[in-house]
């Protein structure tokens, strides 16, 4: 499979990497910003190119890493645009978006979300991304990779284990956001550079 991984998103295809980043994490996006047709567009339109990572395979993105580090995230939306865009929706996103949002130190870069397109999952997209994003920490000094996955999805857990990650703490997801989003626990793993 000939693939190419870059950071920055083609222009013609920003609904495409929104698309695949909701389906990956739907239940996350729907109740935090609201359906998939209201989301979609949220997202394409604040992805930021240097923190997004794609994967293309002829000519067509079919996998994404979306990055934190120094302050930044991959999906870069302020209070005030929100609010403009979901009017109320805004006490939504206040209220249920926070137990998303993680600590990330100097040194480390976080891995916020990853997501292969649903027809072409089971490739080693998944892995090649990994593999890109950690060679691009090693090459900007930083000393970790870390990301969160809920343990609900054994499979992503073994590919992150079978990369190197170790598990190095289980979070709790208090009441009522475990109910909401349908996952007890999250395991934070990192990647030791």
């Amino acid at each position: 499979m000939d693939l190419e991984i870059t950071f920055g998103v083609p222009k013609n295809q920003k609904v495409r990497v929104a698309k695949i980043i909701y389906e990956a994490f739907e239940n996350k996006f729907e109740n935090i910003f609201g359906p998939k047709k209201q989301s979609i567009p949220l997202i394409s339109k604040h992805l930021r190119n240097n923190r997004i990572v794609v994967a293309i395979r002829e000519g067509v993105v079919v996998g994404v890493g979306g990055l934190e580090f120094k302050g930044k995230r991959f999906f870069d939306v302020s209070f005030w645009q929100l609010l403009r865009e979901l009017k109320f929706g805004i006490f939504r996103v206040m209220f249920l978006g926070w137990i998303f949002c993680n600590k990330v130190e100097e040194k480390e870069l976080l891995v916020d979300a990853l997501a292969v397109a649903r027809n072409i999952r089971g490739k080693g997209i998944g892995s090649n991304l990994i593999n890109f994003i950690i060679d691009f920490a090693r090459s900007r000094g930083y000393e970790q990779v870390k990301l969160f996955v809920i343990d609900a999805n054994e499979k992503a857990k073994k590919l992150y284990e079978r990369i190197g990650f170790k598990k190095v703490k289980a979070h709790r997801i208090p009441f009522p956001w475990n109910r909401i989003f349908g996952f007890n626990r999250t395991s934070e793993m990192t990647y030791r550079i």
